[in-house]
């Protein structure tokens, strides 16, 4: 399984930076994400760049594959060397690297690094609206030399859910050979011809009624070779579909969301400037296409198509076939020689919400041959599989009812039936199967449900040890008594809460069969259990956030991470220094081997180590919380349900520099007066979005023992799998967390 890297620069543009969201998920559980807050500075040089090597590299003789008539644009400048160009494309590769590596953007960066595994194939979605930065050569940040397994692609900010596939004994193609004026398109022709299982239709140079078998028929992939180019800041798409004619993609809007809807899901634009026809067809929901960045010179255009094909139809995945095809038109051509950065041109946008395709999942799977009694071949029976459209998921509510109608008999018991006339039979099977998938598609909204020991794998007959984080508390606690009340079969110790970190090396040591962890895992905790003979994963299952605690009475508006950073480290010692009263801070903190700690050393002092000539170090939250509520000057972190609901410390509002600081309270703060009686809330919303910048995965530590039936690893996953069910997840919001997967409502 694959991981998705979602990098969403939502906010801000290049004079004022932006913020960014990082999700971090496996390819086929969207619903379990890692997520973390950052920020790119300000940086109107990397812009710069692009325009200056964009403006040498048109410059370059060739034969473009965009318009003859755009390109006495360049005729009355001189031309330029490719030596002139390839300074220019290293110094842009050195600026976006440069701002990749800034301070605001370092915790986003490790995220990355402690998640990823290089084995693994990564695909990173860069989700923007920003014309500029959907330019940029994202393939050309070291991330992609350190994970030789990762491709990237652009995205819009939002989306509709894509289109499934529906699989055919072909893939269908239609190929639409444009005007080819000066540029030689039989090879494009010739790779399409070439391709297994495939019926291609060619549409050469067409006039726009010849449209009408797009409208008409089920395509899987849409192909154009010819020129286009995109119009200003890629808000407008042309191609030239004949000598005399253009189109844009408004013009085929009907048309092609029709053949989106039935089943299009992948457009190739092998010709120029591409981003303007992609940005309309990504309005109209397509679920992937692949495009150029700037006009490609019409040899790159052929091999490119070659290469991509080659793997393509051989089963690889649409990322690593857009990679490899990069990788070797610059190595194996001399392409990039004579037109430096053109390698790096073609790029992908994708549907986040949609699988990328490969080729086979065009193709109907071949059912099974049946034979009847007298040996003649019939019709095999229509398979759960093969079905191509199922029911919609229903509500609770709706399907309350369900459970009267189907009961499902205890382990080890007989059904209790009765004999009936087959005609009723026929109609009772049928009830039966509507009322059966009704019962099993509501989520569980209690342990109690009898569906548990069918759909999770409840270890019997071992009691088991496991603990950890005591950011944990309010949530293992009461989820203990369910799991003891409810599921008697599954027998846990009491969770001992000794803290993340410790609660690991209890797992590494073998008393703890699992741990509740509220930091990450190390590299040097992997490679110690792979010694072992089995993987240690994180499944994370809840979001938690780290708020900052002050006096009510210190007049302290907020805090940026980096006056957070510099008062613990001791470069700021006085309230004067951040706007506040002439008052030296004293800095509270739980010792150092805990998991928040961790977190907090990680995610705001950049690794660095406490100034332990100012900072004073206490036994627990409790006792923090009392140091600063009674010490005008003091200042205190925990997890924010642990610190927003005190009546005796203010929770301080945080925000990246530059950036508007966020409370991790909703709404207005409860004044002082007001509490008990009033209390504040965490902001879950803020959390959740990661507009908060710091928050946290909480996480379940699971032994994993690759092809083994191991008992701790089975009770490991059983609690993930109760805690990630509709009322694990309700449960998980009661005491402040944001929960991950879909959940009941609170009772």
């Amino acid at each position: 399984m694959g991981k998705v890297v979602k990098l969403n620069l939502e906010h801000g543009n290049f004079s004022q930076g932006f913020q960014i969201t990082l999700e971090i998920g496996d390819e086929r559980s969207p619903h379990r994400q890692i997520r973390t807050g950052g920020r790119l500075p300000a940086n109107l040089q990397v812009s710069a760049n692009y325009d200056n090597w964009k403006t040498t590299y048109r410059r370059l003789e060739t034969a473009f594959r965009r318009p003859v008539i755009l390109e006495e644009e360049t005729e009355l400048l001189p031309p330029v060397s490719a030596d002139e160009c390839q300074v220019l494309f290293e110094t842009l590769k050195g600026s976006l690297n440069h701002w990749l590596s800034a301070e605001e953007f370092r915790r986003v960066k490790e995220q990355l690094l402690r998640e990823l595994d290089e084995e693994e194939e990564i695909r990173v979605i860069i989700r923007t609206s920003e014309h500029n930065l959907r330019k940029l050569p994202w393939d050309t940040w070291d991330f992609f030399d350190e994970f030789s397994n990762a491709a990237v692609a652009i995205s819009p900010t939002e989306h509709d859910v894509g289109n499934p596939v529906k699989p055919k004994n072909q893939v269908r193609i239609l190929a639409i050979l444009g005007n080819s004026q000066g540029i030689n398109i039989a090879r494009d022709r010739g790779l399409l011809e070439g391709l297994p299982q495939a019926d291609v239709r060619f549409l050469v140079e067409p006039q726009r009624q010849e449209f009408e078998t797009l409208w008409s028929e089920e395509w899987d992939i849409l192909f154009f070779a010819g020129h286009s180019y995109s119009q200003g800041d890629g808000d407008c798409g042309y191609i030239y579909i004949n000598q005399t004619e253009r189109l844009a993609i408004s013009e085929l809007k009907n048309t092609l969301k029709r053949a989106i809807k039935k089943g299009l899901q992948l457009a190739i634009f092998n010709s120029c400037d591409g981003l303007g026809l992609a940005n309309e067809l990504q309005r109209l929901n397509i679920p992937q296409m692949i495009v150029m960045r700037e006009p490609v010179p019409d040899k790159f255009a052929q091999e490119f198509l070659r290469y991509f094909l080659e793997s393509f139809s051989s089963g690889k995945s649409l990322y690593t076939s857009v990679r490899e095809a990069r990788e070797k038109l610059h190595d194996l051509s001399d392409i990039e020689r004579r037109f430096p950065g053109a390698s790096l041109l073609p790029v992908i946008c994708q549907n986040p919400t949609v699988l990328p395709v490969k080729w086979d999942d065009f193709l109907a799977k071949k059912k099974p041959e049946v034979k009847s009694a007298s040996g003649e071949t019939v019709e095999p029976p229509i398979l759960p599989e093969d079905k191509q459209t199922l029911p919609q998921p229903i509500s609770p509510e709706q399907s309350a009812t369900a459970d009267k109608a189907f009961q499902v008999s205890p382990p080890g018991k007989k059904p209790i039936g009765k004999r009936i006339g087959i005609g009723v039979l026929g109609g009772a099977i049928c009830i039966s199967a509507i009322s059966g998938w009704l019962w099993w598609k509501r989520p569980i909204c209690s342990l109690n449900d009898n569906r548990i020991p069918f759909m999770i794998n409840i270890p019997q007959g071992q009691l088991f040890n496991y603990g950890g984080s005591t950011t944990w508390v309010p949530l293992a606690q009461p989820f203990h008594e369910q799991i003891k009340t409810a599921l008697q079969d599954f027998q846990l110790n009491p969770p001992k809460y000794s803290g993340s970190v410790e609660g690991i090396e209890q797992v590494l040591g073998g008393y703890f069969a699992f741990s509740l962890s509220s930091t990450h895992l190390r590299k040097k905790d992997l490679a110690e259990a792979r010694q072992q003979g089995y993987e240690l994963i994180q499944e994370p299952v809840a979001i938690d956030a780290i708020a900052v605690g002050v006096n009510p009475q210190l007049n302290v508006p907020n805090l940026t991470l980096t006056q957070l950073k510099d008062i613990y480290t001791g470069k700021i010692s006085n309230w004067q220094q951040v706007g506040g009263p002439d008052l030296p801070i004293t800095p509270y903190s739980r010792a150092p081997e805990g998991g928040t700690v961790r977190f907090f050393t990680d995610a705001v002092l950049a690794g660095q180590p406490f100034n332990t000539q100012i900072v004073q170090f206490v036994d627990s939250t409790t006792t923090g919380i009392g140091k600063v509520s009674n010490e005008l000057g003091g200042i205190y972190y925990a997890s924010a349900p642990e610190i927003v609901s005190q009546c005796g410390i203010r929770p301080l509002p945080l925000g990246l520099p530059g950036k508007t600081a966020i409370a991790p309270y909703q709404g207005d703060l409860v004044p002082l007066e007001s509490c008990p009686q009033q209390r504040n809330q965490v902001n879950l919303a803020a959390f959740k979005s990661g507009e908060y910048p710091l928050t946290r995965n909480l996480f379940v530590m699971i032994k994993d023992f690759p092809g083994e039936n191991n008992a701790q690893e089975q009770a490991g996953r059983a609690y993930t799998n109760l805690i990630l069910t509709g009322k694990g997840q309700a449960m998980v919001k009661e005491p402040g967390f944001v929960p991950v997967a879909p959940s009941c409502p609170s009772p």
